[in-house]
């Protein structure tokens, strides 16, 4: 893919307002990943460290059943670990969010635990963030580890998302990605419950930078992410940010009307010109069961809208807090300590 054409006095500018020594915020969200995480921690500790970053590690546990806590409480002791804990799984566009609203940083860094995306590219991309990109993501560089039928969704879902839309969303990106502090500011403004944050990211804009990576596997564990949430999260997607299934309901039930119309009027020539003879039943049970299916399914895309629209309008917070272990050190205890609250933050964009 190609990025946006951003004018190189504007790269200039940015580049200009980077801090000398910025403070790099590292949010990792965490479902079961006891296996993962202090190795995760520790590589990015080493990897900031050896580029000359200052940098804080914010771990945001979705309500592992594991013993993923106890490890990053056992990292947080040398390591600059700050810890929040969700009081239930929320899923990992919600534990982003959180992570987002709790980093300090002038920059931050957003990155799976599984080692899925590759830790060594964080310098590579802070670095194209030094050079004036407010943003720099990942999009996969294959899909050759995915099955055929989870390429066939994804290559749908973009189709029918970026229909009919003038801002394309672009394909085969990944939550992998550094975001300038402006750009945490806009999308902490964001008030809505369904969260697709790959959607969020595209719509706050800013200067961008896609970078092609290729995706490692799980380094140990197995990945809670199935078909079934897939599905739920290209649902949420879709809803969030497209209206080309109400579109898509609308032209099929145009089109219908019209060959019932056509049906109708030959059939009324037909009685005309040759009386009206008994026609079959089967004919008559095909048409039936036929618009009513049809009717059904718009049914249902209708109310996935409404059901978001009633999701929205409760108001209920993003998520709960059960307890946040801030970072052992001196210095980052007072920088925690220091820092404004989310809600706080959140006015400053």
């Amino acid at each position: 893919m190609t990025d946006a054409f951003v004018p190189p006095y504007l790269l200039a500018l940015r580049a200009q307002e980077r801090p000398s020594q910025p403070l790099v915020s590292c949010i990792i969200p965490a479902y079961n990943e006891a296996e993962n995480i202090s190795p995760m921690l520790e590589t990015l500790h080493h990897l900031l460290k050896q580029a000359g970053f200052k940098h804080e590690l914010i771990v945001v546990d979705d309500g592992s059943k594991d013993s993923t806590v106890e490890k990053v409480l056992i990292c947080s002791q040398t390591l600059p670990v700050t810890l929040i804990q969700l009081s239930r799984n929320f899923g990992k566009e919600i534990a982003l969010t959180a992570g987002l609203d709790y980093a300090n940083g002038d920059v931050t860094v957003l990155i799976d635990s599984d080692f899925q995306h590759p830790p060594d590219m964080v310098p590579v991309f802070l670095e194209e963030w030094r050079q004036g990109y407010d943003m720099v993501y990942s999009v996969r560089a294959d899909r050759t580890d995915e099955s055929w039928l989870k390429r066939l969704f994804t290559h749908a879902f973009y189709q029918l998302a970026n229909s009919g839309c003038q801002h394309k969303m672009p394909a085969d990106t990944q939550d992998f990605r550094v975001l300038d502090r402006r750009v945490v500011l806009a999308l902490r403004q964001m008030p809505e419950r369904n969260r697709f944050m790959k959607g969020l990211y595209h719509w706050v804009g800013f200067t961008q930078r896609a970078i092609a990576t290729q995706t490692q596997h799980r380094r140990a564990g197995k990945s809670s992410f199935n078909y079934r949430r897939l599905i739920d999260l290209g649902l949420t997607g879709l809803t969030a940010f497209s209206n080309m299934p109400l579109r898509v309901w609308t032209w099929i039930g145009s089109t219908i009307s019209l060959c019932s119309m056509t049906y109708g009027g030959w059939e009324l020539l037909q009685t005309l010109l040759y009386g009206n003879p008994e026609r079959g039943w089967p004919t008559l049970v095909v048409a039936i069961t036929f618009l009513g299916g049809v009717q059904l399914l718009s049914i249902g895309v209708l109310g996935e809208y409404i059901g978001r629209i009633f999701t929205e309008v409760k108001r209920r917070p993003h998520y709960l807090i059960s307890h946040i272990h801030p970072a052992k050190s001196a210095e980052d205890k007072q920088q925690y300590e220091h820092s404004t609250t989310p809600a706080t933050r959140a006015t400053d964009a």
